[in-house]
């Protein structure tokens, strides 16, 4: 059977297995191989240290360096992998994050449309109570002991058009222009 994840055997295909299995086990496993080379090298150091004091020179400077080039590829290789796994890492987690906008962008639309709704239901609670608080004048006549002897029925209004009332205003103001 084909492995259905071919950079991490035994590692489902979803992205949150595989950046569990980063976490998890990729990268510190990672980590530790470097630090473990970090203690090779020092002992390599220490080695070549005692023995340039009591052997041959040159020999011992011929090993040291076959020892350092062997050391120092190691841990060149160790930090490749560590970068590696990092950057599938984080290439994982920017999919992940991408995967949840069209998720949060609904949530945004959801919120603003159950912020429409309360709003509208309080605009016409609101409504309802302004126009129940209206206070309803009495229109009450006045009792006929309270009625002065110097009030007087007006008559009924009587609509004048505006051209009329203008004709009216015509002659306002000639006779000051005469002095």
């Amino acid at each position: 059977m084909a492995n259905p994840n071919p950079g991490f055997p035994g590692v489902d295909s979803t992205p949150e297995s595989q950046m569990s299995h980063m976490s998890d086990d990729a990268l510190p496993t990672a980590l530790i191989d470097l630090r473990n080379k970090h203690g090779y090298v020092n002992q390599v150091i220490q080695y070549c240290e005692t023995a340039y004091l009591s052997n041959d020179k040159k020999e011992i400077e011929a090993q040291t360096k076959e020892y350092m080039i062997d050391a120092l590829s190691a841990v060149t290789k160790d930090i490749e992998l560590i970068s590696t796994n990092l950057t599938a890492f984080l290439d994982l987690q920017v999919t992940a994050i991408e995967s949840l906008t069209p998720q949060l962008e609904l949530v945004k639309n959801r919120i603003a449309l159950v912020k429409a709704q309360h709003a509208q239901n309080r605009l016409q609670r609101t409504r309802k109570v302004v126009h129940s608080q209206v206070p309803e004048q009495k229109k009450e006549a006045l009792p006929e002991s309270e009625v002065s002897l110097n009030s007087r029925n007006l008559g009924d209004y009587q609509r004048i058009p505006l051209s009329e009332r203008l004709k009216m205003l015509d002659g306002v103001g000639n006779c000051l222009s005469k002095v």
